[in-house]
């Protein structure tokens, strides 16, 4: 059968060993090395608890407003607008604007403010907010510099919060997040987030060099015009091969999910636990990522080359693994590629992103099969020698 040549053809390849290894490692070194020990319940009377995010308008309206006159100050305001790290510098028409904002909030003029600019080493005055400043007219103008910056900025409603609001966890806080750990995750749905947040860095990039090289083995192979002759369709040749590198590539992740479960009940012998958390969680997750990488490893290799594949997948996943501003834990956006949730813990950022982590997940499941059905139109018209004829229409026109 076309399905298990397909998967012959993957398991011998170079590139899978690369795969095998890749995911095996980067399940031993960070998920196994993350779960070694048990967590336990927090002590009463302990003097450090972490931190936890708390949206308190007396904490972050002080603390956003210093944060902001300093970067107007320094004259450099950093953000993450696509994902990327970036030093933002104003026009001086933005630049006014931004005074506008600081000094509604702080009473702190224009000329104060440039001249506290020339003279960088003199003392920033203290924050008072008036009492006629609103929480919510506060986070409006916090909206409109962020805007004014570029968007991504630590004044967005997305980072505000984390970047101006972080308060010291009580015994209390601490408790209730070990509770919910427990009884809401029954353990095993903690780490089958921390597994997938691990797992899903690899597979987000690697299927793309498996399907890629997959795709163009019958041009490196040169059998390409063999392939075109046969009677088999193109839409059939195409899907086959996607459904082979799929399942080639969701059974290992599909095993280490299996050994994560026994690995962490062992863990927790006496506690109630959901046996099918990790696997269910990983197919969930990871599935959606490994199809969307080996579709831009087909389609772009059959429009172009491997190496163009290669390449945009790797842009579009440096993109997502730069885009740090939400920080490791709850990092779920509609369109992220790489979901991340890097704590045991915080079960309540992950019930807010839900909705978001759902669509997310049905949108780049949609896009692959969009992308393969393209893919398999373009390899149809080729098979029937329309880009043949077109090559070779160009080439007179040039040569004459």
């Amino acid at each position: 059968m076309l399905f298990f040549k397909e998967c012959k053809k993957i398991l011998l390849s170079i590139t899978f060993l690369i795969y095998i290894f890749t995911v095996t490692a980067f399940y031993f070194t960070q998920f196994i090395s993350d779960s070694g020990e048990p967590l336990s319940p927090p002590v009463a009377g302990s003097e450090d608890y972490g931190y936890i995010e708390k949206e308190i308008p007396e904490i972050l309206m002080p603390s956003a407003s210093e944060s902001l006159l300093m970067e107007y100050i320094s004259g450099e305001y950093i953000a993450y607008p696509i994902g990327f790290y970036k030093e933002v510098k104003l026009s001086e028409k933005k630049k006014s604007r931004i005074a506008e904002i600081i000094t509604e909030i702080t009473g702190i003029t224009k000329s104060e403010l440039d001249n506290f600019e020339v003279c960088q080493n003199s003392d920033i005055p203290q924050i008072n907010i008036p009492d006629s400043m609103t929480y919510e007219h506060f986070r409006e103008l916090m909206r409109k510099a962020d805007k004014i910056i570029g968007g991504g900025s630590k004044y967005s409603d997305d980072n505000i919060v984390k970047n101006f609001s972080l308060v010291p966890k009580t015994y209390e806080d601490a408790l209730a997040e070990y509770n919910d750990f427990v009884e809401k995750d029954r353990i095993t749905g903690a780490y089958a987030r921390l597994f997938c947040d691990y797992i899903g860095i690899i597979v987000s990039m690697l299927p793309v060099f498996v399907s890629a090289v997959l795709a163009g083995y019958d041009k490196k192979s040169r059998i390409e015009q063999l392939v075109y002759s046969r009677k088999i369709s193109s839409a059939k040749l195409i899907f086959t091969r996607y459904t082979a590198v799929l399942t080639v590539l969701v059974i290992p992740v599909i095993i280490l999910s299996i050994m994560s479960t026994i690995s962490i009940i062992s863990l927790y012998p006496d506690s109630k636990t959901d046996i099918f958390a990790i696997p269910i969680m990983s197919l969930c997750w990871l599935l959606p990522n490994i199809m969307i990488s080996s579709a831009v490893g087909m389609l772009f290799t059959e429009i172009s080359s491997p190496l163009i594949a290669v390449f945009v997948q790797g842009v579009w996943w440096i993109s997502s693994m730069m885009n740090i501003s939400n920080g490791l834990t709850g990092n779920i956006g509609k369109f992220t590629l790489v979901c991340r949730h890097n704590s045991l813990y915080e079960t309540n950022l992950f019930e807010e992103d839900f909705s978001k982590f759902v669509f997310n997940r049905i949108f780049y499941t949609f896009l692959a099969v969009i992308m393969i059905i393209i893919d398999s139109y373009i390899y149809s018209r080729r098979r029937k020698g329309d880009f043949y004829a077109i090559r070779k229409n160009s080439s007179r026109k040039s040569k004459a």
